[in-house]
């Protein structure tokens, strides 16, 4: 869930679209939240109140801060259901470039730490993404159980029996084609296309995308967003060892009224089986 700017509503000067989180969330007992704009404010008063608005639910907040602004990531756990034993944040001694951000828990039904990461990539560049794609990797190990989600902002390789919608960056202003873009020199004949080297390296690796296994397609930016050519930027991905427990037709992509009040991005979501695994 991208919630834009951890729901802050500019026309009334508050986070007032913070009151859309309970009914976005429903019944979840993992949210990987974007955009927790300002909720390190003020003894992070923010992050506690959007916690409380989710106590009915028994989710329980852990914020790894952003290391280039106010926009902190995120995750929320039902607890007991989640235990968590171990949470690696920048600021924390001894914690090593590809450890930032993963949260471990213990969870019934499971023979090993399930580990977590709220991820929200530059928007701005390709190489940035590629390199945080980069530290990723070895969660994809035969031995880990990892769920990877958020704004990855790039789209994901093309697989077997369907194609990604592909932008008219020639629709968008100037200023926003290169962004999401292969950098001069990469094009291919000079053409502007979508930076896919960041989520190629998690394909290649072996995550495994909800969506693809689903099928679907639809992107999961507003329609307002992007002059209509807001693409599938936001993504659940799954190690191999945990992949077999998506359901696959479970997979939604939220577009209604509420989602679009909420935030320029749509809620994703899926749901396991952990009984499915073969540990």
């Amino acid at each position: 869930m991208n919630l834009e700017d951890g729901g802050w509503d500019g026309y009334h000067g508050q986070h007032q679209r913070l009151d859309f989180l309970p009914e976005l969330v429903g019944d979840a007992d993992l949210v990987l939240f974007q955009e927790g704009k300002e909720y390190g404010f003020h003894g992070q008063e923010l992050r506690y109140l959007a916690e409380g608005m989710l106590a009915e639910f028994g989710l329980r907040s852990f914020m790894t801060r952003s290391v280039i602004g106010e926009l902190h990531e995120l995750v929320f756990a039902r607890w007991p259901r989640l235990r968590l034993v171990r949470h690696y944040t920048p600021d924390l001694p001894g914690v090593f470039h590809d450890q930032i951000g993963w949260l471990g828990f213990e969870v019934t039904g499971l023979d090993r730490l399930l580990w977590v990461r709220s991820v929200q990539w530059a928007s701005w560049n390709g190489d940035v993404r590629l390199d945080l794609a980069q530290k990723l990797t070895r969660y994809a190990a035969p031995d880990k159980a990892a769920i990877i989600g958020g704004d990855l902002n790039t789209i994901w390789p093309d697989c077997p029996g369907h194609v990604e919608f592909e932008p008219d960056w020639l629709a968008m202003p100037p200023h926003k084609r290169t962004h999401k873009t292969l950098p001069p020199g990469l094009r291919p004949d000079g053409k502007l296309v979508s930076d896919r080297r960041a989520t190629q390296i998690l394909h290649e690796v072996g995550f495994v995308n909800a969506g693809c296994l689903a099928g679907d397609m639809t992107p999961t930016v507003n329609p307002g967003i992007d002059s209509g050519q807001g693409a599938r930027i936001d993504h659940l991905v799954f190690s191999p060892l945990l992949a077999p427990a998506i359901i696959p037709e479970s997979y939604q992509v939220r577009c209604d009224a509420v989602s679009e009040k909420a935030s320029d991005h749509r809620g994703v979501s899926v749901r396991l089986d952990l009984g499915r695994l073969r540990l």
